[in-house]
């Protein structure tokens, strides 16, 4: 989920290393068991959510709870690139990075080392958001589209509704919305933050300097 921005088209594909080494795919024990397995022998992972977006998220699983995780990204470059938390019942496959071994010799060679966002709490998208707060000054809520798959919302929380995510945005050209949207859970479709783009993006906007106007209605949000 990497160069995520304000209604940005979908990532691309990460490169294919198939070639490069041969690793044993998981025991056929569930989604849950693989995604243990792979967080507690740090093995990193190749993720597919086809339901709700093309490609595969691939990185390692930093935290678990029963029905979220969340995966320190590794970007085309071959470097770690923020953090994307799913929801576990969106996943519809996951396998040991076929190239396991030329990444981790490629991330080691670049100094590149794996941090692990504490405390983060992953509850629900509401305990998620706010953890993402936590450690970064944006946030990435990404919301599931009819036919385009996952388009990315970019600001700071604002608050926390019982049915949405309250946030203030940025547009692409790192200019803050002067009033607030609600996002609703149900459209969800993953949360990131911490990567390079979202950086650059704080780094250019700063901290809104201008109060905040009342929430949109929820229908016109998403803008």
């Amino acid at each position: 989920m990497n160069g995520l921005g304000g209604e940005l088209a979908p990532p691309g594909q990460r490169p294919d290393h198939t070639a490069m080494t041969t690793v044993v795919p998981f025991k056929a024990r569930g989604v849950r068991a693989e995604l243990r397995e792979a967080f507690e022998q740090r093995i990193p992972l190749r993720i597919r959510r086809d339901r709700l977006q093309p490609g595969a998220i691939h990185g390692y699983v930093v935290a678990l709870s029963r029905d979220f995780a969340l995966v320190a990204e590794i970007g085309d470059t071959l470097r770690f690139d923020g953090y994307v938390a799913i929801a576990i019942v969106d996943i519809s496959a996951l396998e040991p990075d076929p190239a396991k071994e030329f990444v981790e010799k490629a991330l080691a060679l670049r100094g590149e080392t794996l941090a692990v966002p504490q405390p983060f709490q992953l509850d629900d998208w509401a305990a998620i958001a706010r953890s993402a707060m936590q450690h970064a000054p944006l946030i990435s809520l990404n919301m599931v589209e009819d036919d385009e798959g996952e388009i990315s919302y970019v600001g700071q929380l604002a608050g926390v509704e019982s049915d949405a995510l309250v946030m203030r945005e940025l547009d692409p050209n790192a200019q803050w919305y002067p009033d607030t949207g609600a996002y609703e859970y149900e459209a969800l479709g993953s949360i990131g933050f911490g990567t390079g783009y979202l950086d650059a993006l704080w780094q250019v906007a700063g901290a809104p300097g201008d109060p905040q106007r009342p929430n949109v209605p929820l229908s016109d949000s998403l803008h």
